[in-house]
């Protein structure tokens, strides 16, 4: 069955020694230890995609170590005779352990010590009817992982009044958002009956149904997943389809208008179609690790063969969103990743990019100028200053004629 469109026409812990002994050599090496594997849980909290498993498995292995470390301390019952140079045994150690926490960081950290910012640039002007400006930037995260694609032609020629577009932002590598960015518009297209000369109804669902099977066949075993937010323009209409969180927002008279809201485990809804699949939601997330409760792969999370795909821990099933056009009042619309709204609202996004234009900014560097705007600082020692404004970064901007 098709998915329902929505109408809408405006608005919007240590050992240690006692009994007067001086600590073994042994114990002070368990000490050191027990250091570096209090910052390893630390740092275990941290990471964006630790799961259960991993924390049982954590909990286990340092409960062995903390037996182990006591048998060692109450092995030891000979005190020194010899005063030992605390000092210095304590800055060699130290010295190491600073050696081992770089090394760790450097290959678990998503972030770089530098954000990259090479701004990536797309215009596309050879459709009379729509002015398209594409940029996209990695900032510091370690890989690029977002993806997007235009296309001003779908089926109906090059002066096609009709268009498509689409934003995907991927997580646990890039193959997903790639393959999305790759399928859809073929997809959307064989979910489309003509109704009229420069007019279709679309079937969303199945297309994004279409596309994870397929993406279940070419991905299953390698992990990754992404957002997808795909707007579909005719003379009429301005249709929105999407899972995730990112966005699409229509700039009209001058006003941002959402044209879609975000897919959270934390919505009443979602939360409990995850917890009816036999999951929870822990810190936002699903399971305590995915931070959105609809997406493009993922099927870690589409395991239960007991359940049909809507009602999966995480499914790719969209909302849809159609908005008649105000030919008067409708400017532009502008799609973008999480990377841009975790640090811009809607509004603020759409206010910025109005300011830009009435400067004489053309669309693409608009883009540009809202990718370093969303950019987080560097600290003076390296790496992001905030978590704000240190995920990969895409923004298109299609001007409506």
């Amino acid at each position: 069955m098709p998915a329902k469109a929505r109408h809408s026409n405006g608005g919007k812990g240590g050992g240690g020694g006692g009994g007067g002994k001086r600590p073994s050599s042994a114990s002070k090496k368990s000490t050191a230890e027990a250091e570096f594997e209090q910052f390893l849980t630390e740092l275990s909290k941290r990471t964006q995609h630790v799961g259960e498993e991993r924390a049982e498995r954590a909990a286990r292995e340092e409960k062995t170590r903390e037996i182990n470390r006591q048998k060692t301390v109450e092995a030891v019952e000979e005190p020194q005779t010899k005063e030992p140079d605390f000092d210095f045994s304590k800055a060699r150690t130290d010295a190491r352990i600073q050696q081992l926490l770089e090394a760790l960081l450097a290959t678990t950290s998503p972030f770089g010590k530098a954000p990259v910012t090479t701004f990536n640039r797309e215009t596309h002007t050879t459709n009379p009817n729509f002015d398209v400006a594409v940029g996209d930037m990695q900032g510091w995260r370690t890989h690029m992982e977002d993806a997007h694609f235009v296309d001003l032609e779908f089926g109906s020629g090059a002066a096609s009044r009709v268009a498509l577009f689409g934003v995907f932002d991927g997580h646990s590598g890039v193959s997903a958002a790639r393959s999305c960015r790759a399928e859809f518009p073929a997809a959307v297209l064989r979910a489309a009956t003509p109704a009229g000369e420069q007019h279709h109804t679309i079937d969303f669902e199945r297309a994004f149904l279409e596309v994870d099977e397929k993406l279940q066949v070419a991905l299953a075993s390698v992990g990754s997943g992404c957002t997808a937010v795909i707007v579909y323009v005719s003379p009429e209409e301005i249709t929105c389809a999407w899972v995730g969180d990112s966005r699409a927002v229509l700039c009209r008279g001058g006003e941002a208008m959402d044209l879609s809201h975000d897919h959270k485990p934390v919505e009443e809804a979602e939360k409990a179609r995850i917890e009816a699949a036999g999951g929870f939601v822990r810190e936002n997330r699903v399971n305590g690790q995915l931070a959105m409760s609809r997406a493009m792969g993922d099927f870690s999370y589409k395991t239960d063969k007991n359940l049909p795909v809507s009602k999966q821990l995480v499914v790719p099933v969209p909302d849809v969103i159609t908005t008649k056009r105000s030919s008067d009042e409708d400017t532009y619309v502008v799609l973008a990743c999480d990377g841009i709204f975790d640090v811009l609202s809607n509004a603020e996004l759409i206010e910025f990019i109005n300011s830009k234009k009435a400067s004489g900014m053309s669309n693409v560097d608009i883009c540009h100028a809202v990718c370093n705007r969303c950019l987080a600082p560097s600290l003076p020692e390296g790496g992001p200053a905030m978590a704000a404004g240190t995920d990969n970064m895409t923004v298109m901007i299609v001007d409506l004629k």
